[in-house]
């Protein structure tokens, strides 16, 4: 189970500033056992450093994992999308195919049929 970083250095903190000796009893020791308790401490902050590095690399780790998902997520629905665009400009060019012929087919039967009816209403006039 993972800490959130913050809470964990204030875990750590807390661990360490709980384990604190005060000045008074600092000056009851002798100079043997302060010596100890003191590499104690320096020991105890140094892990404790160390356990925060870790805990900062293994965050990095895990958002970079986060980012590379996130591209991989990306870069595959851009794929579809482009099929997607592909298609939609297939079937875009295929009507547009398709009304161009179908004017293509008016115009050519509009003119013949307004040449036949012109010039029998021009037929029609000339007789009367």
């Amino acid at each position: 189970m993972q800490m959130d970083p913050q809470k964990q250095k204030q875990f750590i903190n807390q661990m360490y500033q709980s384990s604190a000796k005060s000045e008074e009893e600092l000056s009851k020791m002798t100079p043997e056992e302060r010596r100890e308790y003191l590499a104690g401490r320096l020991k105890q902050k140094m892990f404790f450093s160390h356990a925060q590095r870790q805990s900062q690399v293994q965050k990095k780790q895990l958002q970079e994992k986060m980012q590379s998902k996130l591209e991989e997520n990306k870069s595959g629905e851009q794929e579809p999308s482009s099929n997607k665009t592909e298609k939609n400009r297939k079937k875009n060019q295929k009507r547009r195919e398709k009304l161009r012929a179908m004017k293509q087919e008016t115009q050519s039967t509009k003119p013949k049929e307004s040449k036949d009816g012109s010039e029998s209403d021009y037929v029609s006039d000339n007789d009367e």
